[in-house]
């Protein structure tokens, strides 16, 4: 039913233009349709980000002496006191050097609205990189952070309600992930 697509390359420039013309109207769903595309890849791209970033957090707070962790429990100590608890320092610094009356910094508030959502995300369950698993760690510390790379790595899902349940929401596509 529609007309022929148009995009910016098939639009021709023209000099003048009526604003309520025809060609116009053509322009302005082109320019439209652009910026809902460019909108949607930067939200995709820092989602990216955003994973990436975790991931790195995990693999740089473990300690480099450990090739895994030994199980579940470990695991959960290891998200509630390396990760989840990687800002106290900072927040009991910041909450320090508040003066009482005063409203928070910004930096405070960041930092407590963080801990919240973690802290949230922790309860509900949140998808981790499979740290019990030593293939998976190996694979982890030889990444260099491409967000291509991720479907490489075995994911799990953990929460702090049940701390004895582990639920593998994505197992890997690595060859040695296969055969492990």
């Amino acid at each position: 039913m529609g007309g022929k697509k148009h995009t910016s390359k098939t639009l021709v420039q023209k000099d003048a233009m009526h604003p309520k013309s025809r060609h116009a109207f053509q322009k302005a769903r082109v320019m439209l349709r652009q910026r809902r595309l460019n909108e949607a890849k930067h939200v995709r791209d820092r989602q990216k980000s955003a994973k990436v970033d975790r991931i790195m957090t995990f693999v740089l707070l473990l300690p480099d002496e450990k090739t895994h962790l030994p199980d579940l429990y470990a695991f959960h100590d290891f998200i509630t006191t390396f990760y989840l608890g990687r800002h106290d320092e900072e927040l009991a610094m910041l909450r320090q050097e508040q003066r009482p009356g005063r409203p928070k910094s910004k930096r405070l508030m960041e930092l407590e609205d963080l801990y919240a959502a973690e802290q949230q995300e922790y309860r509900e369950g949140m998808d981790v990189p499979d740290l019990c698993n030593e293939t998976n760690v190996t694979l982890l510390r030889a990444w260099k952070g491409d967000p291509q790379a991720i479907p490489l790595f075995r994911f799990v899902r953990i929460s702090s309600t049940d701390r004895d349940l582990c639920r593998v929401v994505q197992a890997g596509t690595h060859k040695q992930l296969q055969n492990a």
